[in-house]
């Protein structure tokens, strides 16, 4: 399977039309986006363009998406929100977090951080994708590339229950790809420079990572 991964779209319409090329280009089974669709205004345009796209759209909301997005992305054509319950595409099963509280020189997934993640971990497997918008604490997450601003609970959740991999965003800049133990995490917010991530995924070979916008590919052994 391969799986093509954005995140902060924040709403623009120059991005979708580089995912549109890209999509056309690498023909990915699926489009994940970890957060930031919109960009704290009215989502049904970004929403539209998204379910006219020719593969199937699994999505979080982040900080930037209000909550509500979440009733106009729910029954959409072609859109999945993913949630605490696994979804299983293509044999991979995925599991999502909604939402991210940034902070000064932190991010929380919620006020409730524990409460929320304590609903995914019987879902856990070593096989699962989860997505959430911020990366974990110190992983891809130094904001001006110095100060780290991740999540310090979603780090111990991945800790303590080892998914496959994690893909997220939020901090822009951080866009690339980095494990914490076993648990490969690509943040693959688009920037001036990166696209997002090319993600081949298969379960009886190695996981390759390809960064649009550069030639470079990690090989995870299976």
């Amino acid at each position: 399977m391969r799986i093509y991964a954005v995140a902060d779209i924040h709403g623009k319409t120059e991005k979708i039309d580089i995912i549109k090329s890209i999509i056309s280009h690498e023909k990915p089974d699926l489009l994940v986006i970890a957060g930031d669709i919109t960009n704290y205004v009215c989502g049904v345009k970004t929403v539209a363009q998204l379910k006219e796209l020719p593969v199937p759209v699994f999505c979080v909301r982040g900080n930037s998406d209000f909550k509500y997005i979440e009733k106009i992305l729910q029954g959409q054509k072609n859109i999945t929100l993913l949630n605490h319950k696994p979804l299983v595409f293509k044999a991979a099963g995925f599991l999502g977090l909604n939402g991210t509280i940034p902070l000064p020189l932190l991010s929380k997934i919620s006020f409730w951080e524990r409460r929320t993640l304590a609903h995914l971990k019987n879902g856990v497997t070593p096989e699962t994708i989860l997505v959430a918008h911020p990366p974990p604490r110190g992983v891809c997450d130094k904001v001006g590339n110095k100060l780290s601003a991740g999540s310090f609970v979603l780090k111990r959740f991945i800790e303590n229950h080892s998914p496959l991999m994690v893909l997220c965003g939020h901090i822009h800049e951080q866009a690339g790809y980095q494990f914490l133990n076993k648990t490969l995490v690509v943040n693959c917010a688009m920037n001036k420079k990166i696209n997002g991530a090319i993600i081949d995924y298969d379960n009886h070979m190695t996981l390759k990572v390809k960064m649009i916008g550069n030639d470079n590919y990690i090989n995870k052994g299976r």
